[in-house]
């Protein structure tokens, strides 16, 4: 049987977190005209990113590090995950038929939804519904209907069981977006789960 890792690490390249993210830490803080910025959801989007996992296993914290390119519309979402040379790793797609997995030299995986699928494939699911949302700034009440949160540094809220940090807000162009989102969840599977996004482009 496969361990976790090596699930994982067919989908992600690890390499050292300090190298690829300590540049996209910092970035120079919203005035206030910014922060007051009316914020409007976009149902169609295309961003990338790199994207930081840690968990544990046999009592060591693990670290995962790689690209992502998130597209998604009002239908259908694709998720491209790659090595930092460019290396196109995985697939991850859903859309009202249900979600699949594309993975180099292995046969497509397929789910009722996606996390059903990461479930499936790692032993564990990630909040890619929740994601939705939260890359663009955005969560959901507990009627469900989506609000934008505060567009200020290190906001913290906690929704979906999950602790969730906006750590840093970006300008392009007109629209205002986070830059730098860390997620925060205790796990029966890997202990303590760490997700932390960089998003470097947003079209």
């Amino acid at each position: 049987m496969k361990t976790i890792s090596h699930i994982i690490s067919s989908i992600l390249l690890g390499i050292s977190m300090t190298a690829v993210l300590s540049s996209c830490s910092t970035t120079k803080p919203l005035t206030s005209e910014q922060m007051a910025r009316t914020r409007n959801y976009q149902e169609s989007v295309v961003m990338t990113g790199k994207i930081n996992i840690q968990y544990q296993q046999n009592e060591k914290t693990e670290t995962l590090t790689g690209n992502f390119e998130w597209q998604q519309n009002s239908n259908e979402m694709s998720i491209t995950l790659s090595s930092p040379l460019g290396q196109t790793i995985a697939i991850i797609r859903e859309n009202p038929q249900g979600a699949s997995l594309e993975q180099s030299k292995q046969e497509t995986r397929y789910a009722g939804n996606v996390e059903q699928l990461l479930t499936e494939s790692l032993g564990w699911s990630l909040p890619i519904t929740g994601l939705r949302d939260w890359l663009q700034g955005f969560d959901r009440n507990q009627q469900g209907q989506r609000f934008a949160v505060p567009t200020r540094d290190n906001h913290r809220s906690m929704t979906q069981g999950w602790q969730l940090d906006f750590t840093s807000w970006q300008e392009d162009g007109e629209q205002i977006h986070p830059k730098l989102i860390n997620l925060y969840r205790r796990t029966e599977e890997v202990g303590d789960l760490k997700i932390r996004l960089a998003i470097l482009e947003w079209n």
